[in-house]
C-alpha cells in the first residue's frame, strides 16, 4: 500500500454529531411540511368517494323512479291492525345498486330488527358508508338492543350501518328560528316523505335541482357532539344518557331518516321527540350532533343528494332560510345561490 492511499484512509471520516442533528432536523421539518398536504390529499380522496357514493344512490333512486313512477318513500312501516311490513328507502334500492340477492333475503313482512333478518341487515355495504367517518363504531349494550327492539332481543348484532339518511322533514321550530313565518304545523315534509306512497317528480314543484333527498348523518350509532364522541342529550328516548344515538342503527332501520330540528353546541335539539321539549334552543343545522341531524366528518359542511341526481356540498354556515327552502319540495321558496 503506497503512502497516498494510507493518507486518504486516515483523512476519511463519518458525520459529526452536529451534522447528524442538522440532517435529522431538516428531515423532521420536511415531514412536518408534507404531512398536512398528504392528509389533505387523503381527505380529498375520501370526500370524492363519499360524493360518488351519493351519486350512485342518486342513480338508484332514479332507476327506481323509472320503474315505479315515483321515488321510494323514506320508509314504509305498517303494523297492527295491519300485517307488519317494513322497508326503508335503502332496502328498496338494493336491486338498483347490484344487491338483488341481498334484497331477496330481506323479509319485509317482519320487523327490520328481528333475528330472521340478520343475514341481510348485518351485511355492511360500502355504498352506504362515507370513508371520512371514523372506522370504529362501538356496539350498544344489550339493554339498548332490548329497548330498540321492543324487548325482542337481548343479543347485540352489529347491523350494517349507514352514513346517509333521507331528510324527512324540517321542524317548524327551526323554520321560525331561521326568521321565516310559522307554517302552523309541527313540520314540513322533505323530498322522499314517509310511506307507504312515494314522491312523484311532478310533486316536487320547487324544482328537482332545489330539493334535497338524502344527506349525511354520519357516525351512527355512536353519538357525536361537535367533532367529539358525546352523550345523547335528548330526553324521553331509550338512548338518553348513553353514548349512542336514539335511532339510525343500521341501513335497514326504519328510523334511519332524520329531520332538521336545529340544535345548539351541546347537541340539544328543538322539538326533541318523546320529551315534549318544544323550546327553541339552537339554530345549528349541521355538524353539531349526528343524533338525527345533518352531520359529516368533512371540514366545513356536508354532502347532499338533490332530486335531480346531482350532489352538492353544503356549507355548515348555510342560512337557515336557504336550508329550509332546499328541504321542502312544494313551499314555493326561492333558494338563490347555495
Amino acid at each position: 500500500m503506497n503512502s497516498y492511499s494510507v493518507k486518504n484512509r486516515r483523512t476519511a471520516r463519518g458525520f459529526t454529531l452536529i451534522e447528524l442533528l442538522v440532517v435529522i432536523a431538516i428531515i423532521a421539518i420536511l415531514i412536518s411540511l408534507l404531512l398536512p398536504a398528504v392528509q389533505q390529499a387523503r381527505e380529498a380522496a375520501r370526500r370524492t368517494q363519499c360524493k360518488n357514493n351519493l351519486k350512485q344512490i342518486g342513480l338508484a333512486l332514479h332507476n327506481y323512479e323509472s320503474t315505479f313512477t315515483m321515488f321510494p318513500p323514506s320508509r314504509i312501516n305498517l303494523s297492527a291492525p295491519f300485517p307488519v311490513y317494513q322497508q326503508t328507502w335503502n332496502v328498496m334500492i338494493l336491486p338498483y345498486i347490484e344487491q338483488a340477492p341481498l334484497y331477496s333475503i330481506y323479509n319485509s313482512n317482519l320487523s327490520w330488527f328481528v333475528p330472521a333478518n340478520d343475514a341481510a341487515t348485518t351485511t355492511q355495504l360500502p355504498a352506504f358508508v362515507c370513508p371520512s367517518t371514523p372506522g370504529s363504531r362501538p356496539t350498544p349494550t344489550s339493554a339498548l338492543y332490548s329497548a330498540i327492539s321492543n324487548g325482542t332481543r337481548s343479543d347485540t348484532p352489529l347491523w350494517g350501518y349507514s352514513d346517509y339518511g333521507s331528510i324527512n322533514a324540517v321542524r317548524n321550530a327551526f323554520i321560525v328560528a331561521s326568521g321565516l313565518p310559522s307554517i302552523g304545523t309541527r313540520d314540513a315534509m322533505g323530498g322522499l316523505g314517509r310511506g307507504p306512497g312515494g314522491t312523484r317528480i311532478r310533486d316536487i314543484t320547487d324544482g328537482t335541482s332545489n330539493t334535497i333527498l338524502i344527506g349525511e348523518d354520519a357516525g351512527r350509532p355512536r353519538v357525536y357532539i361537535g367533532r367529539q364522541p358525546g352523550t345523547n342529550p335528548r330526553t324521553g328516548n331509550v338512548a338518553f344518557g348513553t353514548p349512542f344515538t336514539a335511532d339510525g342503527w343500521g341501513w335497514a332501520d326504519i328510523n334511519g331518516g332524520f329531520s332538521v330540528d336545529g340544535a345548539n353546541s351541546a347537541g340539544l335539539q328543538n322539538n326533541t321527540s318523546g320529551g315534549g321539549n318544544t323550546t327553541i334552543v339552537g339554530t345549528c343545522s349541521m355538524n353539531c350532533t349526528n343524533d338525527s341531524e345533518m352531520y359529516s366528518f368533512h371540514v366545513g359542511g356536508a354532502q347532499t343528494l338533490l332530486a335531480d341526481g346531482s350532489v352538492r356540498f353544503l356549507s355548515e354556515n348555510i342560512a337557515g332560510s336557504s336550508l329550509v327552502a332546499l328541504i321542502t319540495l312544494q313551499q314555493g321558496d326561492i333558494v338563490g345561490e347555495f
